[in-house]
Parts: C-alpha cells; sequence; structure tokens
C-alpha cells in the first residue's frame, strides 16, 4: 500500500474546505475544526481506500465521526474511534468524498485542539489519487443548521447530518461544491460552543492559533441571526451590519447572499441592512416544514429546504456564468 501525507492531500482538499495542516505529538494532520468540510480526490488503479483518521473528541463527549462518497452514490458514516477504515473499490477511476460528519459541542475545537483530524490515506501501490475535477464553489457563513448539527435525532455527532443538511442538498442540486464556516449556537453576538468565539472572529481564523486565507467563491451565502434572539434588535443591527461589512470586505467584487433564518429572527432588520448594502435577501418563510426539535430542520425539513435554497441561488449563480 503507498500513504499520502497531510501535505499531500491539502492541494486536494482546500478547495472544499477550511483545512489546514497541525502538527500534534504523533506527527502532521490534515486538520478542520468545520463540520461539512471535504477532501474530494479522484482515485485510479485501486482496489482499496483507506482513511486514517485520529479521534480528538472531549474526553466525556461521543466519538467525532466521518462520512465517505463514493461516485456520487449514498454517503457511509464511520466513527473516527476506528481510526483506520477500508472501503473496497474496483481499479476504474472513482470520485471520493470524505467528509467531517459529527462532533459535539463538548469539543474544544477553538483552543483545545479538539478539531478533526485526518492522518493520511491508502491506496493500492498501483493505484494513485488526484485532484478530483474542479466545481463552482459556495461560501456557506453559519451556524449549526448551516454546520448540519441535529437533522437525524437529538444525539451529538451520531445524529447530525452535514452531508444531507439543507446546504448539503442545495450544493448537490446546484452541481458546486460548499465550503462551511459554520459553529454551533454560533451568532453575529453570541459566541459558538467550543470556546468558538463570535462571527466576526471566526471568519478570519480555523482556530484560535490558525488564520485562514479566505477562498475566492463563486458565491457567499451568509444565514445567521437565530441564536442572537435573546439580544436586542439594535445591538443586533450594529453587529450583523458590521459583519456584512466585514464579510463584503473578506470576498471583494463576490456576489453575497443574506438568508433570513428559517425560524424568522429579525427578518425586517436583516432585510434592511441587505438592501442597504444592495445585496439580495432571500425569505425562507415556510421553506422547512419539519425540525427535530423545533428549530433545528430534520431530515424531510433539510430536503425541502435544500431544494428551495437551490432554486433561489440559480439565478446569482447564473450571473457568473455557471449553470
Amino acid at each position: 500500500m503507498q500513504t499520502y501525507s497531510p501535505q499531500q492531500l491539502l492541494p486536494l482538499a482546500k478547495r472544499t474546505g477550511r483545512w489546514t495542516i497541525k502538527d500534534f505529538p504523533d506527527g502532521p494532520v490534515l486538520y478542520t475544526t468545520n463540520l461539512g468540510s471535504v477532501l474530494r480526490c479522484q482515485v485510479t488503479k485501486s482496489h482499496h481506500f483507506i482513511v486514517n483518521v485520529e479521534n480528538h473528541h472531549a474526553q466525556l463527549g461521543p466519538s467525532q465521526q466521518y462520512a465517505v462518497r463514493i461516485d456520487g452514490q449514498a454517503w457511509q458514516r464511520f466513527p473516527a474511534s476506528g481510526g483506520r477504515t477500508s472501503f473496497t473499490i474496483s481499479p476504474a477511476s472513482h470520485t471520493i468524498e470524505v467528509m467531517t460528519a459529527g462532533n459535539s459541542d463538548l469539543d474544544a475545537v477553538w483552543d483545545g485542539d479538539q478539531g478533526f483530524a485526518i492522518r493520511s490515506v491508502e491506496i493500492d501501490d498501483a493505484g494513485q489519487i488526484t485532484m478530483a475535477a474542479a466545481k463552482p464553489v459556495v461560501d456557506f457563513i453559519g451556524d449549526s443548521i448551516t454546520a448540519g448539527c441535529w437533522v437525524n435525532g437529538k444525539h451529538a455527532a451520531v445524529d447530525y447530518r452535514p452531508e444531507s443538511n439543507y446546504t448539503a442538498i442545495a450544493a448537490d442540486r446546484l452541481g458546486v461544491d460548499s465550503v462551511r464556516i459554520a459553529y454551533s449556537a454560533g451568532g453575529v453576538l453570541r459566541p459558538a460552543t467550543g470556546g468558538v468565539p463570535v462571527a466576526s472572529g471566526f471568519l478570519p481564523r480555523i482556530d484560535l492559533a490558525t488564520p485562514w486565507q479566505p477562498n475566492r467563491p463563486q458565491l457567499v451565502v451568509v444565514n445567521l441571526g437565530v441564536n442572537d434572539r435573546r439580544f436586542s434588535s439594535a445591538d443586533f443591527a450594529t453587529a450583523y451590519e458590521a459583519f456584512i461589512v466585514q464579510v463584503l470586505t473578506t470576498f471583494p467584487a463576490i456576489p453575497v447572499v443574506l438568508l433570513v433564518p428559517f425560524s424568522q429572527s429579525f427578518r425586517s432588520l436583516i432585510t434592511t441592512i441587505g438592501h442597504r448594502h444592495r445585496l439580495p435577501v432571500i425569505n425562507t418563510a415556510g421553506w422547512c416544514p419539519s425540525f427535530t426539535d423545533g428549530l433545528h430542520p430534520d431530515q424531510a425539513g433539510s430536503c425541502a429546504a435544500g431544494k428551495k435554497l437551490a432554486t433561489a441561488l440559480t439565478p446569482f449563480l447564473g450571473k457568473n456564468g455557471i449553470k
């Protein structure tokens, strides 16, 4: 078997997630703090595809989870606690995606090195891993709903479904790669879990020690506000507008679309601020027919909302010549 190191995997992963190389006592890993981050590659002439991961979960929390999809078929989930997970494939050419698919609010992702860690990928000696065909890229900035938490139930990590939440459904229907910049419980005023700061702090960094070099997507979609509902309208308006200015500065000359949260929190303010900056605002009223807990879309609600989002985003991607 031949082994692909984090340094070899990073160029394949940078387009589809906020990945970096992080050094640990046992050596470097391909590392991210974002659910829904993807390593997508093309594998040829191999009968095996093996993923070696480390379980950087909190001691009292559940195992982290990953998901693998081969040639656009059904996602297969596996726990990071297994360490080494093998998939049997044919020696033909295959597009393989590895996604970070579950963690918990206990994981200290910001300053405790408890993010997702891929140690290596193995294939047959005769095989080859290359970069998969490029797709348009859409960045999704948000909270647990955008990240993919609580889609399949009320158990952390095992019931998360970033591979089939509303952003994933929309991305698949649009034929784009999604980059998630989203953390559980986060907002423009409320810090996220895992020690993660508010949105203005987590946008420019992967974790406390790691700045993120912004990518150049074809579109940026912002879905924030539901976690800020405990704050006053005036405070939210100030913080949300400042964050939108930050987004526009971070992604110059790239279209930005604002979503009203599914809960309709701060709908009027988000609409006013968006129009002030000449940004389209998408009203999501009625998009999600069912929820896991009254706030997070369940799988049926995620599918419905994802289809609605794909339809709503199609005109904006079309302006960039993307079909």
